[in-house]
């Protein structure tokens, strides 16, 4: 596992505050944060001067370890839930569609990128990573 201190200052409290959260949503919301980028030039920009923030060496690797294991950990937690039933006859499931899963995974990527780098992205710059998770995010940065 990445080294926290190498990690922004307050990143690891953010992003445990930002899993909570995470674990909190049911099944059926996780379609409302596969969102497409394909041609949005703001989320291109962001994810530039997200890199930028990155820096180099340990820290990079501290923050591209911590995504990593931030996203299979969420990819865990995704593929474990169960069918909730929305009716006593219908059911509500996961969205089952590869590119939704995909989708799901960048949307969740970019978050977990802004939820590190949050101070040091410019606020548009962070709203164009997070794009549907911006409110969880914010709560987990205390705003």
């Amino acid at each position: 596992m990445a080294n926290a201190d190498e990690l922004p200052g307050g990143a690891s409290d953010r992003l445990e505050r930002f899993a909570a959260a995470f674990e909190r949503l049911n099944a059926g919301q996780y379609v409302l944060y596969a969102t497409p980028v394909e041609g949005d030039d703001r989320v291109r920009d962001a994810m530039a001067a997200a890199d930028a923030a990155m820096g180099a060496g340990a820290r990079r690797t501290a923050v591209t370890e911590t995504v990593g294991a931030f996203l299979d950990w969420a990819a865990r937690a995704y593929s474990n839930r169960l069918v909730q039933t929305d009716t006593v006859f219908l059911f509500q499931s996961l969205p089952d569609r590869p590119d939704d899963r995909v989708r799901f995974a960048a949307s969740l990527e970019r978050a977990v990128v802004a939820v590190i780098l949050w101070d040091e992205l410019m606020p548009e710059s962070r709203d164009a990573l997070l794009g549907p998770w911006v409110e969880m995010a914010a709560r987990a940065a205390g705003e």
